[in-house]
């Protein structure tokens, strides 16, 4: 039995910093307080993640005092772990809307701003590896 599934969207796999190309979404990050204060952020769409996770500068950048909520433990497949507060944001990109998300502000440096599958409950998405490519729908 075969699935048909159509996406509205499709985005070709940029370069990032290192010269690979990765599945990464320009999205921006708006403090829901304050709806003026926001920041371009490129996140890597990563299945992997349980949760979105970004640095925790692009909290301040938006007016996010980052010690306001209990740091919550993370760990990364290579067992290192760092820790992150979690704080609502509006999670915007201009094909695909605008969601609150409870997203993960690290406190430590990391290089790789990730949305995860609490990003994916809200939209749907497929990848397409051998052509660097994926789609994206928004959820009905």
């Amino acid at each position: 039995m075969a699935t048909l599934v159509s996406y509205d969207h499709d985005y070709a796999y940029p370069y990032d910093d290192r010269g690979a190309r990765c599945p990464i979404l320009q999205i921006q990050l708006t403090n829901p307080a304050n709806p003026s204060q926001t920041v371009e952020v490129d996140a890597y769409i990563d299945s992997g993640a349980g949760g979105s996770l970004f640095d925790g500068e692009f909290a301040s950048a938006i007016g996010i005092e980052l010690t306001t909520e209990p740091s919550q433990p993370y760990s990364t497949t290579t067992g290192s772990g760092l820790s992150a507060r979690l704080h609502e944001v509006i999670v915007s990109h201009p094909d695909l809307g605008r969601f609150p998300l409870r997203v993960g502000f690290s406190e430590q440096k990391i290089w790789r701003n990730l949305l995860g599958r609490d990003f994916f409950a809200l939209i749907q998405i497929g990848f397409r590896e051998r052509q660097s490519a994926f789609f994206v729908t928004p959820s009905p």
